[in-house]
């Protein structure tokens, strides 16, 4: 279990929350938003396709995911086939720079919408927090439209989190060679993939 002992590692090293409690606060907003009918039930799901996914993950992110995908026996070829795939369909290892170490957010359709099953194959305990902190604005909606992403609560989620979590990213860097900067979810997984798997 190369990622689940690594990410063990940083938790213990770093001192680090699980995945899941760090995620709670925005998992919690989210449920809440469900009982008062503002869910994604009757939602085909818009916000995970090209037409308004620019998502993007850290390293620790990656890393929490990586360790799932172990988890679940999905470090397969063709689980690595959809995010090499993902990652030339939308040409997301290709940067426009737009100023100084900021470079232009591509949308792309997440390779894990819908697969591999109804809904997110990364699961609430596992995604980018962005991803849970985006919610509907109002119910029954079918195609997307007015959803938003609620700052206020990765805001408090930061306060909290953020600064143990820049540590393990760090440390990911400096001993690990794991890029610093935040990539689209198929990029920065390819990068623990390909670092770990090919020479284990």
């Amino acid at each position: 279990m190369i990622f689940q002992k690594l990410l063990e590692e940083q938790y213990k090293r770093f001192d680090l929350a699980s995945g899941k409690e760090r995620r709670e606060l925005l998992a919690t907003q989210m449920y809440d938003n469900e009982a008062k009918g503002l869910d994604c039930m009757s939602c085909t799901g818009r916000c995970c396709t090209y037409e308004a996914n620019s998502m993007q993950m850290t390293s620790v992110e990656a890393l929490e995911a990586m360790a799932l995908l172990e988890k679940k026996g999905l470090l397969t070829e063709e689980v690595k086939s959809r995010l090499e795939d993902c990652v030339k369909e939308f040409r997301l290892d290709q940067y426009i720079q737009i100023a100084s170490g900021e470079f232009f957010r591509k949308s792309y359709t997440c390779p894990f919408y819908f697969y591999p099953s109804f809904g997110c194959g990364l699961g609430v305990d596992s995604k980018p927090y962005g991803c849970i902190a985006f919610n509907p604005c109002e119910s029954g909606q079918k195609d997307g439209g007015n959803c938003q992403s609620d700052l206020d609560i990765q805001e408090k989620r930061n306060e909290i989190y953020e600064e143990s979590e820049e540590l393990v990213n760090k440390n990911l860097f400096k001993e690990e060679g794991i890029s610093l900067m935040k990539e689209p979810i198929p990029v920065k997984l390819l990068e623990f993939w390909n670092k770990y798997i090919k020479e284990s």
